[in-house]
C-alpha cells in the first residue's frame, strides 16, 4: 500500500511539471511574446521546448524580417526594429533560404515569397545569440508548422552553431 501511494504521488509530481507555464518575462522587457504579427507557433514547433521557454522570456535586442522571392530579385528588409544594425546580417542569412512551394492560384495575384526572420539577443557575456527561421502565411505553406531553424552565437569574432537544423554558409559579422 505504501509503495502504491509513493508511486501515485511520484506520477502526480512528474505530470504536473509538464503543464507548468514558463516563468513570466521581466517587467517592461520586449520579448517575442509581445511582438505583433510574430509567428510564435512556428517557432515553438521548430525549437526544443527548453530553448523555446528561454527565448520567450528573454529580452529581445532585434527582430528583422527579410522577404525572399523566387524570381532572382535580391532579398529586401520588410521589418527592422533595431535601427538597421542587424539588417546586413539578416540579408546575408536570407540568401540561404528559398521558397520551395508554388501555388499557381496565388501566383497570379502575387509573387511567391518567403519571410525570413532574424531574432537577436545580447547575452550577459557580451556575445550575440541569433535565431534565424523562415515562415510564410501564403496558402501554399498552409499546414506547415515546422521549419528549418538556425541558432548560433557570435563571440570573439567567430560564429558557433549551437542548435537548429539549418546549416548556414559563411556569415558576416553582425554589426557591419
Amino acid at each position: 500500500m505504501r509503495f502504491a501511494l509513493l508511486f501515485v504521488l511520484s506520477l502526480f509530481i512528474v505530470f504536473s511539471s509538464f503543464g507548468a507555464p514558463p516563468p513570466p518575462a521581466q517587467a517592461n522587457a520586449r520579448t517575442i511574446r509581445n511582438l505583433s504579427d510574430f509567428p510564435l507557433a512556428t517557432l515553438k514547433l521548430s525549437l526544443s521546448p527548453r530553448l523555446y521557454k528561454s527565448l520567450i522570456i528573454s529580452p529581445l535586442t532585434a527582430w528583422v524580417v527579410v522577404q525572399v522571392t523566387r524570381t532572382g530579385v535580391p532579398p529586401k528588409v520588410i521589418h527592422s526594429d533595431a535601427g538597421g544594425a542587424f539588417d546586413s546580417l539578416a540579408l546575408a542569412m536570407a540568401k540561404g533560404w528559398q521558397p520551395t512551394r508554388y501555388d499557381t492560384t496565388e501566383s497570379r495575384a502575387q509573387r511567391v515569397s518567403l519571410n525570413v526572420h532574424l531574432l537577436a539577443y545580447k547575452l550577459a557575456d557580451s556575445s550575440l545569440l541569433v535565431v534565424n527561421f523562415a515562415h510564410n502565411d501564403q496558402a501554399a505553406y498552409a499546414g506547415i508548422g515546422h521549419t528549418d531553424i538556425y541558432v548560433g552565437v557570435f563571440k570573439d569574432g567567430k560564429w558557433a552553431r549551437i542548435g537548429g537544423t539549418k546549416i548556414m554558409p559563411q556569415m558576416t559579422e553582425p554589426y557591419r
